[in-house]
């Protein structure tokens, strides 16, 4: 079983072992919130609160999974995509917003983000989520 208690991957080996997150928000609660989620299912966490600090601790980090506001300082995360995926070519990255229309989040999987999620239901899913984004692409 895994430590989140969702089962386990093929090979018997945990979907989530070794895993790390990288959370991409401007919002401290946000992150607080999701960080706490995460954690809580035993993964490790690092955070950015802009778009230049997220790919900037992505290329440091080499996170397996990135969670990715769309609407941030310095850089949202539209311009953040390509530059990510280039940087972290294996890593899966799922878009959040509160305020995307479906082009937006259309524009966002062009660019590279393996999934996008409204942000005011994602907190609840982030078990499953971790569960089945969290093994290698």
């Amino acid at each position: 079983m895994t430590r989140s208690g969702h089962g386990m991957a093929r090979g018997g080996a945990s979907t989530v072992d070794a895993m790390r997150v990288l959370i991409c928000d401007d919002e401290p609660a946000i992150r607080l919130l999701y960080r706490a989620a995460i954690e809580r299912e035993g993964i490790q966490v690092d955070e950015a609160a802009d778009g230049i600090e997220c790919l900037d601790v992505a290329e440091r980090t080499k996170p397996d999974l990135v969670i990715l506001d769309l609407y941030m300082p310095r850089r949202d995360g539209l311009a953040v995509l390509p530059l990510l995926r280039a940087a972290c070519p294996s890593a899966r990255v799922l878009v959040v917003s509160a305020h995307a229309a479906v082009e937006v989040f259309e524009q966002s999987r062009a660019r590279g983000a393996t999934a996008c999620f409204d942000k005011l239901s994602f907190l609840p899913r982030i078990p499953a989520l971790l569960e089945r984004y969290g093994t290698a692409a």
